[in-house]
């Protein structure tokens, strides 16, 4: 089973060096960051092509996969001229990972009332279903799957993993599918081992982090009161055979001197490294 972080953990170093590093200690997949729709990139199809084909050379030269892509986020759905902008940065973004080779694109359900409410979960529901039925042309164009995530927020219906997988039941399409997140799970109090199920044949991308089940702090595995087991059991047990794709930058810290540095990220893969094994020793 393959492992992998996002690219964000290591963003104090340049490209050339990003992937190298990645490498070196272990990884051979990443999760590539392209949420800031304020980059340049986002400015139109040829600057995203532009900046996703330095991005893929580094990856391929340290021999790295990139295996999904982390979509726009935050993004502001409080409003019909809002929400129109989103679906145009989306839609970049699945050209991005065309560009990149990347099959899989993590994207968030809308949350049209902010963050902290939701008025109308049913209105919610319907807003992601609409955006991502109108990413299915192009994704099906540049052969890429929008998976969508569950989120932490406990004031929206929308976040858990229930309600994720009705969405993409609600969309249909082959090229619709769920990222689940441990984190994001745990924060609500439920069992990773039930939330796996719930996602079932639709999951094909994950973002593995723990917490303390209060807040999304995304700390390593087993620093937190996410129950891994379960989630490793379960993760046998329905056959998943993506990437163990952690979203934290553990305990490291760019100001840290070099050698604790070092030693902090390979504390980092080695926990992503043990749930693969704790998977592929349960099949």
């Amino acid at each position: 089973m393959k492992t992998g972080n996002t690219s964000g953990a290591f963003s104090y170093l340049p490209i050339a060096r990003m992937y190298v590093r990645m490498r070196e200690l272990g990884y051979n997949a990443v999760d590539q960051d392209l949420a800031d729709t304020n980059a340049p990139c986002y400015r139109d199809a040829a600057s995203m092509e532009a900046h996703c084909k330095v991005i893929r050379t580094a990856a391929e030269d340290a021999g790295i996969e990139i295996s999904q892509v982390h979509g726009p986020w935050p993004t502001d759905d409080t409003t019909a001229e809002n929400r129109a902008k989103t679906l145009e940065n989306m839609r970049l973004a699945v050209y991005g990972c065309h560009c990149l080779g990347a099959p899989y694109l993590i994207i968030h359900p809308q949350m049209p009332y902010g963050w902290g409410r939701e008025e109308d979960a049913d209105f919610a529901l319907s807003l992601t279903v609409e955006l991502m039925k109108n990413l299915m042309p192009d994704c099906e164009k540049y052969g890429v799957t929008l998976c969508l995530e569950n989120m932490p927020m406990t004031a929206h219906r929308i976040s858990t993993m229930e309600r994720i997988a009705e969405a993409v039941e609600m969309v249909g399409h082959p090229n619709a599918a769920i990222c689940f997140d441990t984190g994001h799970t745990n924060v609500y109090g439920h069992d990773l081992g039930d939330a796996v199920r719930t996602a079932g044949k639709y999951l094909r991308t994950l973002h593995v982090h723990d917490n303390d089940g209060k807040a999304d702090r995304h700390q390593l595995p087993w620093l937190g009161t996410a129950d891994w087991n379960s989630f490793t059991a379960a993760l046998a047990e329905t056959g998943f055979d993506g990437v163990m794709s952690l979203e934290t930058r553990g305990p490291v810290s760019k100001n840290m001197p070099d050698a604790v540095r070092d030693a902090a990220e390979k504390l980092t893969y080695l926990s992503a490294k043990a749930l693969a094994d704790a998977v592929e020793n349960s099949r």
